[in-house]
């Protein structure tokens, strides 16, 4: 099956939260279509010259109005309607140690360089090894928003060294790999991947703003259906990182904590 992953992050520039979100679409046209449909329904086009778009991009840090609100609902439903699913990776900087990213006198951002690199990775392996519903993965494009710190972190060139170097098969897991703008109309579902990642962002850091916590509180809720009582840290935290997936098989969010095995290839990756 044909999947692209959109990769996005939200709490780019906080000292207390970030957010890895990766969305899988197997069926990527489909579920195009339908979120440029909303948009249309809506009449949500744009109106900056200084980009050439049709539609005005979905993004959450950026809501104001009641017709972004609209948009997300229905986008959330689309969502939840379609076959595709959403993963992402919870760091609280509170209990950050760079240590486990190299040895102690390693600068901070070579620390948090190889970090995300792995967040990353991690996040990404167990779909492509063990994937949602046993539907392998071959021949998928990911693609990475190019204005996130993990463009600048070069996160996109660890994940195809990771996943095609001396990779054995006829089909690779991923074989294209793009950084590109999410604002562009082609990329609707990258804008989709923003939206989730941020509804799950204002799960930890509130805005004052009801325009940004509305569409949270709406994926919170339609989450309920699927046994995901709420989006706070203390329900995700009482599952294993390893069975979180089966038990969430559409959203999942893995809080990650150090561990001394961590640690100890954390030491073995001095260099990168």
């Amino acid at each position: 099956m044909s999947f692209r992953i959109y990769v996005d992050e939200s709490g780019t520039h906080s000292d207390q939260w970030l957010v890895i979100g990766m969305l899988f679409v197997p069926d990527h046209g489909r579920l195009h279509s339908a979120l440029c449909a909303v948009k249309d329904k809506h009449s949500y086009y744009n109106k900056s010259p200084k980009l050439s778009s049709k539609y005005k991009e979905t993004h959450l840090t950026k809501f104001k109005s009641r017709y972004d609100v609209a948009v997300a609902k229905d986008w959330i439903n689309l969502f939840l309607l379609h076959d595709c699913y959403y993963r992402c990776v919870v760091v609280d900087w509170s209990i950050w140690d760079g240590s486990y990213f190299g040895d102690p006198f390693d600068p901070e951002a070579l620390e948090k360089r190889r970090a995300y690199k792995k967040w990353s990775e991690m996040l990404l392996h167990p779909e492509l090894k063990s994937p949602q519903g046993g539907r392998q993965i071959h021949h998928a494009k990911l693609y990475l928003d190019r204005l996130r710190i993990m463009y600048g972190y070069d996160v996109l060139d660890h994940l195809r060294f990771r996943f095609t170097e001396n990779y054995k098969g006829e089909a690779p897991y991923i074989d294209e790999f793009q950084h590109t703008d999410s604002w562009r109309d082609a990329n609707q579902c990258l804008q989709l991947c923003d939206l989730l990642t941020g509804c799950m962002y204002q799960a930890l850091v509130p805005s004052p703003m009801a325009e940004k916590t509305a569409p949270r509180d709406y994926l919170e809720a339609s989450l309920k259906p699927l046994k995901v009582d709420r989006l706070a840290p203390g329900f995700w935290k009482q599952y294993a990182p390893n069975t979180l997936t089966q038990h969430f098989p559409k959203f999942a969010a893995w809080f990650w904590k150090p561990t001394e095995e961590g640690r100890r290839k954390g030491k073995k990756r001095r260099g990168q």
